[in-house]
C-alpha cells in the first residue's frame, strides 16, 4: 500500500482548490506541471492562472519537497521538522510604467519577513515581461493545509489589487 508523503497531500490540496476556482469561473489554468527532477531527485507541483478575462497579470504557486524532506519522511526519520514541501508564489505581467508600483504593492501586501526575487525577462518572441517571486522561509507541513489554502486565495486577491491599483 502505498502511504503519500506530505508534498503528496498537499499537492491534492492545493490542486483541489485551484480546481475548484477553475470550475466556478473566477479563475482559469493556463499551465500545470508535476515534475521529477532525478538529477536533483526534487518533486515540485506548479500551477499558472489567470482571473477570467484578466490576463494580464498571471500567478503561479510551486510546491517543491527536496531529496531531504522526501527521505526523512519514506524512511521514518524521527527529525519530523523535515517533512513538508517549499512553497513559492509568482506574479508576472508584461513591463509597464506601473512595475515599480506592483513590486512595491506585493511587498507591502505579503509583508517584509518572506523573500522577494524581481526579474525582467526580454524575449524577441515575447517581448519583455517582470516576474515578482515570493519564497516563504518555513517549511510547509500537513497540519498547515489550511495556510496552504489561504495563501492561494490571497493570491488571487493581490492581482485583484494590482488590476485595480489599490495596492
Amino acid at each position: 500500500m502505498f502511504d503519500p508523503t506530505a508534498y503528496d497531500n498537499l499537492k491534492v490540496i492545493l490542486e483541489g482548490a485551484v480546481y475548484d476556482l477553475d470550475l466556478s469561473g473566477e479563475l482559469k489554468i493556463i499551465e500545470r506541471n508535476d515534475i521529477v527532477d532525478l538529477a536533483k531527485i526534487v518533486r515540485r507541483y506548479e500551477i499558472t492562472y489567470i482571473l477570467v478575462n484578466q490576463p494580464s497579470i498571471k500567478a503561479n504557486i510551486s510546491l517543491e519537497a527536496n531529496l531531504n524532506q522526501l527521505a526523512s519522511e519514506l524512511l521514518n526519520i524521527e527529525n519530523q521538522s523535515m517533512f513538508g514541501a517549499n512553497i513559492a508564489i509568482s506574479f508576472s505581467w508584461n513591463t509597464s510604467e506601473n512595475t515599480k508600483d506592483f513590486f512595491h504593492s506585493i511587498k507591502s501586501h505579503w509583508g517584509p519577513e518572506h523573500i522577494y526575487e524581481e526579474k525582467q525577462i526580454i524575449s524577441s518572441l515575447h517581448g519583455s515581461h517582470e516576474e515578482m517571486t515570493i519564497r516563504f522561509s518555513r517549511t510547509m507541513t500537513e497540519e498547515m493545509v489550511d495556510d496552504l489554502v489561504e495563501m492561494f486565495h490571497y493570491s488571487i486577491v493581490t492581482i485583484k489589487k494590482l488590476l485595480t491599483g489599490t495596492g
